[in-house]
């Protein structure tokens, strides 16, 4: 699991004892691509151990308007705020292939958190994470010309969840027009002009959920500053 990777010395066997047993826990479920898995607004408060696939995070605008604003992937843990402070949830969480999953109670994923002192400590660890790395998200993707923005975006996904090709790296989960414009506040037409622009000087090339990066020197240049 990726919120108990970021260990080491005397701390990974302990770590390994708790992954090996956060596994035992809960009960087996799948879901379907495009299935929410949870809900905003919703009470309850299980935990959901991603086992594979990827999972998109969004929220709603003060215009009710849908943002994407996480990705979510095999090895992660959803769900574990609301498991915390049994308040609503913040999030709807979606299916973005098929997902299956490990569903933890609240009280089997608090008492493997008290039980296992080192993933408690790990799962603190990714939680600050997820909240630096939504500010700095919030300041690089809004600030800039659309073309920066959705650079800075496509290399943000390319370094967490890129996969080697014989193209090039292959960003993955396959994103919409519209949910590449959700991720980074613009339109969805602007957003396909500008991967036209990238297509056309041999960045990227896209399709229908498909980007491979073809140049990730290139790609930051477009990212960066002018």
């Amino acid at each position: 699991m990726s919120e108990l990777a970021d260990v080491s010395g005397a701390e990974a066997d302990a770590v390994c004892r708790a992954r090996s047993a956060l596994m035992r826990v809960g009960t087996a479920h799948m879901y379907k691509h495009g299935e929410i898995m949870l809900l905003a607004g919703a009470t309850d408060t299980h935990v959901l151990l991603l086992l594979n696939g990827f999972a998109k995070v969004t929220t709603t605008d003060d215009l009710g308007a849908t943002v994407l604003v996480d990705i979510r992937a095999g090895g992660d843990v959803v769900g574990e705020t609301a498991a915390f402070d049994s308040e609503p949830r913040s999030a709807t969480v979606t299916a973005a292939q098929q997902v299956y999953v490990r569903r933890i109670s609240q009280d089997e994923w608090l008492r493997w958190m008290v039980r296992y002192q080192a993933a408690g400590l790990a799962v603190s660890r990714s939680l600050a994470h997820r909240s630096r790395t939504a500010v700095r998200r919030r300041t690089q993707f809004a600030r800039g010309p659309v073309i920066t923005r959705l650079c800075r975006a496509v290399l943000d996904l390319t370094g967490q969840y890129g996969t080697p090709t014989p193209e090039g790296m292959s960003v993955r989960p396959g994103l919409t027009h519209a949910e590449w414009g959700e991720l980074i506040g613009a339109r969805e037409r602007r957003v396909q002009h500008v991967l036209q622009e990238l297509s056309a000087a041999q960045v990227v090339s896209y399709g229908r959920c498909r980007l491979t990066v073809h140049s990730v020197s290139a790609l930051r240049e477009f990212a960066a500053d002018k």
